[in-house]
């Protein structure tokens, strides 16, 4: 990884030889971006020539394009044939495809092309390109980021074009700014004397004590996405000496600290650079006599709970190509204040209103109504808020374990944290007491300064799952994460937790409010919450490359999501619920030396491997609710 010049102790902050380190670097940063944007597209960033060009081009010829720079991304990471058809078959209809010609054919065409353009590209070398793979996590076999929105963007998407290349533009500037302010404000893992270690019940599993969270409340981030005030740990690049770790660990402790530990935002899609973290299903066309174009459509077209794709929040447009939903932007108001309230709408306890609005039924949010805040729907529509506010200044970073058991972390700080009156679900007070999943990702802001429609999202202001936010049109698109249900994968979106560690590792907002929900009780009378099983110690070696990753020390050690297991979700069970009572495990130590440790998929698998003695809870604990719980609802179901 690129990392910020270390400072000389001994130069007094502010002097005139940081400032000229800081110019080098933002001279190299540009001179990097320049020397990469040229090598990918033959011509300097400065001219307008691509652009003229691209009006010159007929929407058919801009769609083609597209897809040819989405195969060669995919053919760069070292994705299949069929995953890469699969991929571009679930972007809906391409404006490059004629829908009676053979869209089989047109991707094998395709992928045949940019295939000798990716051998080229490896024949020549050139150092620039090979310097941006330097960007990558170690370990992970990513390839470099095309500087471009639509090179990145395949045709037709749905939401936004450069999602992912303003989502990684964004981290890598937060990144190194971080770095930079960091060290120049010789931070260390003590809180200010105004900052709050947030004091938590800590569930027993955890032999009842939570690794060190700091929710800081003059943490912020500058406009430009810049860490100012920052008492973010400095650890540098994994390596097991350098920089103070917080959380009471060792200097000389073996410390697994990416600089992702640390980024602001999202985190990566759900399209991972290898199958342990991508769950896109295979087509029906692999290892079969005839090409997928021979092939029906999928039964869950006829009958959603049968087998095949379905889109379980329907109010928003999934973007597949991304891995990102776009979902309609609520605006309300506090009362009293009159501050704005920007928030989305998931889920609901009335089938009728689900239904309507094309948001998941959860019959279980019924029993949510102690911890849930209150509303009054006023005469001009909109929604009045009684209480509980999100400040979304404080600046998100974690310090992993040691190296091969991350979790847990020996500090952690959320992204974004709720007063003691936030909790996601809102009970309309004078609207029949429904309640809804209405979970905030802005607070107090003008549309002028959450205005981010193609990315570059200052984080300061805006929830981390964001990954652009229109006001004017009133929509926000959401980064999606893997996961499972009985076996099948799915995709989730990750809005609130109910504790400041799970809200740090999981890219989301710290809801106090939460706490008050009944966990334990699972599908018995009264319970608001459906289980979700979370792996602390499946296997992370090889990264994403390794198709039985899973857990959080493998998100914690590369930086992506842990794909976890969740219960009964729609269109499988009766008894799904976004607030999901988190069940954290581990594999004993007999099952990982007898290599009985894998990748699961379903409850019941779990639970049997519980009973047989292969998983318990973290640290040989009973297996059980862990105490606390994650607002993740359902998006897309994927087979």
């Amino acid at each position: 990884m690129i990392e910020a010049m270390k400072r000389d102790e001994k130069t007094p902050q502010g002097s005139s030889r940081t400032k000229a380190i800081r110019l080098i670097l933002a001279g190299t940063a540009v001179l990097l971006f320049a020397a990469s944007f040229t090598a990918l597209h033959g011509q300097g960033p400065g001219t307008s020539t691509a652009a003229d060009n691209k009006t010159q081009h007929s929407p058919q010829e801009q769609s083609v394009r597209r897809d040819q720079a989405y195969v060669r991304k995919l053919l760069e990471r070292g994705t299949s044939d069929a995953k890469i058809e699969t991929s571009l078959q679930l972007t809906s209809r391409f404006t490059s495809f004629n829908s009676s010609g053979d869209f089989h054919a047109y991707v094998l065409g395709l992928i045949a092309k940019e295939k000798k353009t990716v051998e080229q590209a490896k024949e020549s070398q050139q150092p620039s390109v090979t310097t941006l793979t330097t960007l990558a996590p170690a370990g992970s076999d990513s390839s470099p980021v095309v500087p471009s929105g639509n090179a990145a963007a395949p045709s037709n998407p749905v939401g936004i074009n450069s999602v992912k290349v303003s989502q990684e533009s964004s981290k890598s500037n937060v990144q190194s700014s971080s770095q930079s302010n960091v060290q120049d404000s010789n931070a260390t893992s003590i809180p200010d004397s105004n900052q709050g270690t947030v004091s938590n019940p800590s569930p027993a599993v955890f032999g009842g004590a939570f690794p060190a969270v700091f929710v800081p409340s003059n943490t912020r981030l500058a406009s430009g996405g810049t860490v100012a005030n920052s008492n973010v740990a400095t650890v540098s690049g994994g390596s097991s000496t350098n920089g103070p770790v917080s959380g009471g660990a060792s200097r000389n402790e073996p410390v697994n600290s990416n600089t992702f530990n640390f980024d602001q935002g999202p985190g990566p899609g759900p399209i991972g650079p290898g199958p342990g973290c991508n769950l896109l299903p295979a087509p029906p066309s692999v290892g079969a006599s005839v090409p997928l174009t021979y092939f029906g459509p999928p039964p869950s077209e006829t009958n959603s709970s049968l087998v095949g794709p379905v889109q379980l929040l329907k109010s928003g447009t999934v973007d597949a190509a991304h891995g990102t939903i776009t979902l309609p932007l609520y605006l309300g108001h506090m009362k009293g204040s009159k501050k704005n309230v920007w928030y989305i709408l998931t889920d609901v306890d009335d089938p009728n209103v689900a239904a309507e609005l094309g948001l998941n039924f959860s019959g279980k949010l019924t029993f949510a109504s102690n911890a849930a805040r209150t509303a009054t729907l006023a005469a001009d529509g909109t929604l009045v808020f009684d209480k509980g506010t999100v400040d979304f200044s404080p600046v998100r970073s974690i310090v992993p374990g040691p190296r091969g058991a991350e979790f847990p972390p020996a500090s952690a700080q959320p992204g974004a944290v709720g007063d003691a009156d936030y909790s996601p679900f809102v009970q309309i007070v004078n609207a029949g007491g429904v309640i809804y999943n209405a979970p905030i990702v802005a607070f107090g802001v003008d549309a002028s300064q959450i205005n981010f429609p193609d990315g570059n999202v200052d984080y300061s202001k805006v929830h981390d799952e964001v990954v652009a936010i229109d006001p004017v049109n009133q929509t926000v698109t959401i980064n999606l994460i893997n996961g499972f249900s009985f076996g099948r994968p799915v995709w989730y979106i990750s809005m609130d937790t109910s504790i400041p560690l799970g809200a740090a590792i999981e890219h989301n907002t710290f809801a106090p409010l939460m706490q008050q929900l009944h966990l334990g009780g699972d599908d018995s009378f009264s319970s608001p919450v459906e289980r979700i099983f979370i792996s602390t110690n499946g296997a992370e070696s090889g990264a994403c490359n390794n198709p039985q990753r899973q857990g959080l020390s493998a998100d914690l050690a590369d930086g992506s999501r842990p794909n976890n297991v969740l219960g009964g979700i729609p269109t499988i069970a009766l008894d799904y619920s976004p607030a999901w009572d988190a069940q954290l495990f581990e594999w004993t130590k007999d099952a990982i030396e007898n290599d009985f440790r894998g990748q699961v998929r379903e409850e019941f698998q779990i639970l049997t491997f519980v009973q047989d003695g292969l998983i318990t809870g973290p640290g040989g604990k009973a297996f059980g609710s862990s105490g606390f719980s994650i607002n993740c609802p359902i998006a897309q179901r994927l087979d």
